[in-house]
Order: C-alpha cells, then sequence, then structure tokens
C-alpha cells in the first residue's frame, strides 16, 4: 500500500506515533515526500528517518501555478515548524535537471544549510553541477562524503571534519591542486580515498600552488588504507621532473590499491613507473587492482624492461589477490603478471578480464604457469559472464 492509500485510510492517523514512524521507515523516499504534501500531520516526517534520497526524477514534474515544487514542498516552511530528526544518511542527486540559473541552486543551498544546523548527518552523497557548497565544512558528525560533478576551487578556510574517514570523489569538473592537498591533509583519518575526475586536466596547478612532491600526498594520508585514483591524474599531484624509485613516507597501511587508465605503452605518462612506486611504497598491499586503458604492444618491450630492471628487491609477502580489467594479452602486461607471480608468496587469486576468451585463453595457459612464488594461487581468465581457469591452486 502505498502513503496515499495510507492517508486516505483515516484509520492509520489514529495509530501510536511509534507505530506511524514505523511505517514512515519502511516507505520509499518518493512516498515519504508525496504524504508530506497530502497531510500536514505527516508534512515533516520524513526528518525522522535516517536515510533520505532526493533524486531528480521525483521532482522533475511541477504541480499547477499555484502550488509549490515538491521539493520546495518539503523545506520550504520556517524552520521553527520543522521536526527534529536523527538524519544521518543524506543523498541529493540533481544532475540532468541542473542548471545554474534555476532555482535549484539555491534549494539545495537552503537544505545543506537546514542539515548543517541539525549537524547530525554522517554520511553525504551529493550529485550535482556546480561549486563545492561551503555549508559542508560545517558538516562535522561527517565520516563519509561522496561528491560527484563539483567543482572545488578554495578550502583555504577548512579545518577538518574531525571524524571523516571515506573521501570520494568522482567526475569532478576541476579542482585545484592545492585546495585538494588542504582538504586531504585537514583529514587525517581518512582510511578510503577515492578520485576519479573526467580528464587528467581536471586537477589543476595553480600559480599559488605550494605542493611539490609525491611525498607531500603520501604524508596527507597517514591511515589510509583503500586508495582508488587514475594514474593518469597522479603525475599532476607533485611538480619532480624525475619518479623517484622509492618514498620517504611509505603507506604502511594501505592495503587495497585500484589504478584506472593504466598502459604500458605510452611513454609520456610514465604509467608503469608510477605503478612499480605505489608498490614499493605499500609494503601491506594485500589486493591490486588495474583498469588498463591502452591496447599494449609486443614493440614496447624495451620500455618494459627498462622500467622493471631494478624490481629485484620488491617482495609482495602480503598480496592475496591481482586483478587486471581489460586485461590485453601482450609481452608487458604478460611479463608484469609473471613479475607478481613470482613476487607474492601467498597470493591467492588472479582475475583477469580478457577480450577474446578463445584466442588468450590459449597464450594465458601457455606463458603463466611459469615460476610462481606462490603454490596456492588460482589464474582465472574473464570474458562477459563466462571464466575460465588457467592455473588450479597446488595439491
Amino acid at each position: 500500500m502505498n502513503a496515499q492509500r495510507l492517508l486516505l485510510d483515516g484509520t492509520v492517523n489514529t495509530l501510536p506515533s511509534d507505530i506511524i514512524e514505523n511505517i514512515i521507515w519502511r516507505l520509499p523516499t518518493e512516498e515519504i515526500v508525496r504524504a508530506s504534501i497530502l497531510s500536514k500531520q505527516w508534512r515533516y516526517n520524513w526528518t525522522k528517518i535516517p536515510k533520505v534520497v532526493f533524486v531528480e526524477h521525483l521532482f522533475a514534474k511541477s504541480t499547477d501555478e499555484n502550488q509549490l515544487r515538491l521539493i520546495e514542498q518539503s523545506f520550504g516552511e520556517p524552520q521553527s515548524e520543522m521536526k527534529k530528526g536523527p538524519l544521518v544518511d543524506f543523498t541529493f542527486s540533481m544532475w540532468d535537471m541542473w542548471d545554474t540559473d534555476s532555482k535549484y541552486l539555491v534549494e539545495i543551498d537552503q537544505i545543506l544549510l537546514h542539515l548543517a544546523r541539525k549537524n547530525t548527518v554522517k554520511r553525504l552523497h551529493l550529485r550535482s553541477g556546480y561549486d563545492f557548497p561551503s555549508s559542508i565544512f560545517s558538516f562535522h558528525q561527517l565520516t563519509d562524503l561522496h561528491l560527484d560533478g563539483c567543482s572545488i576551487k578554495n578550502t583555504s578556510t577548512f579545518n577538518g571534519f574531525g571524524s571523516l574517514t571515506t573521501l570520494y570523489l568522482e567526475d569532478i569538473d576541476y579542482i585545484y591542486k592545492e585546495a585538494l592537498m588542504n582538504f586531504l591533509s585537514n583529514n587525517p583519518l581518512l582510511k578510503c580515498f577515492t578520485i576519479l575526475t573526467r580528464d587528467h586536466d581536471s586537477i589543476v596547478i595553480s600559480k599559488n600552488d605550494v605542493y611539490g612532491t609525491i611525498n607531500d600526498l603520501f604524508q596527507c594520508l597517514p591511515v589510509i588504507e583503500h586508495l582508488t585514483l587514475s594514474v593518469r591524474n597522479f603525475k599532476r599531484f607533485h611538480s619532480e621532473v624525475m619518479i623517484p624509485q622509492e618514498v620517504a613516507t611509505s603507506l604502511v597501511h594501505l592495503k587495497y590499491l585500484c589504478l584506472e587508465e593504466m598502459d604500458f605503452v605510452v611513454v609520456v605518462n610514465d604509467c608503469l613507473r608510477y605503478l612499480l612506486l605505489m608498490i614499493r611504497s605499500s609494503p601491506n598491499l594485500e589486493k591490486l587492482k588495474l583498469q588498463m586503458m591502452w591496447e599494449s604492444s609486443n614493440d614496447c618491450m624495451d620500455l618494459y624492461y627498462d622500467t622493471t630492471q631494478n624490481c629485484l628487491d620488491i617482495w609482495l609477502e602480503h598480496l592475496i589477490e591481482l586483478e587486471i580489467e581489460d586485461f590485453d594479452n601482450t609481452k608487458p602486461e604478460l611479463e608484469f603478471v609473471k613479475l607478481i607471480l613470482a613476487k607474492s608468496p601467498i597470493l591467492k587469486n588472479v582475475r583477469l578480464k580478457v577480450y577474446d576468451m578463445d584466442e588468450e585463453v590459449k597464450l594465458l595457459e601457455a606463458q603463466l604457469p611459469s615460476p610462481r612464488a606462490s603454490p596456492n594461487v588460482v589464474i582465472i581468465a574473464k570474458h562477459g559472464g563466462k571464466e575460465h581457469v588457467i592455473l588450479h591452486r597446488s595439491n
């Protein structure tokens, strides 16, 4: 039964308040908002639920000219009339219909200001197309922050959230590197950090940028455990001409590393060197995931060997799993998998998402059962929904 039917059935309003709240908690957000419009008694009951999701398809339709839109009816009343509730998880997704000249810009500012005053939100997901709202700096209880499509320009007045452990930045239009580094340095409890920008120029280096080395980045992530980023963006975190073989600040807590847009071909991107640097800097790494971007070539083997010639000291004693998406079955990528097999004594799973199951499985079966440090490793080729085991665990 939907919310409208509940309200049309007058008996629901005679129920004890705790039962009504229990009903509300089980309704989808769309039904709760509709109920808040149909009944003044239910108007602000949505604030009592722990999780609220506002998505654009709920608010794309307007009512007649004499009525406010759904979102305005939910937040348009004076603050004193709103019931206080333990809202801890809030999602606001307005992307396709976003227009910086529209009323939505004002509306979301009002919503965020209201939530900042309540100061109960711990998980915030904002998907929009405008500048990072400064009101978010007042969300002092945040543990998880997910920003999608925002632009981050200035964080100079930001002193940190205090409890933030997860930061996810996706499809960021642009972000000043100085602002990002300041943001990271003021949240020293970060355990999970993801930054996936639209292109490698999204991270903007300003004339006031004072951060210049990879160590500066690593020092901002002292307890990081899960790290996901585009390796093509990685080089914009520093201004060094040469990529060091090792860094002064190791990521000793890092267990999961995911690097997207990898390639072993384009020399100017130095993706392989960055990858090896990250491996060297993560002595307790348990899972490594790579998403390949370009098709490799057998002609680039000299580049591969020149880059990996000093890898004798690498020893991944905690690595359990290697996963490679868009695996191109040519020598550079094959040689890298062999390197991991030879350097990982407790490796259990190697998962390779291939382009062509029939052709590539034959080559993998011929090439990969090479010397390996772990006797218990399983190598699996994946294509679509099919899997083929290349190498079983030893008995």
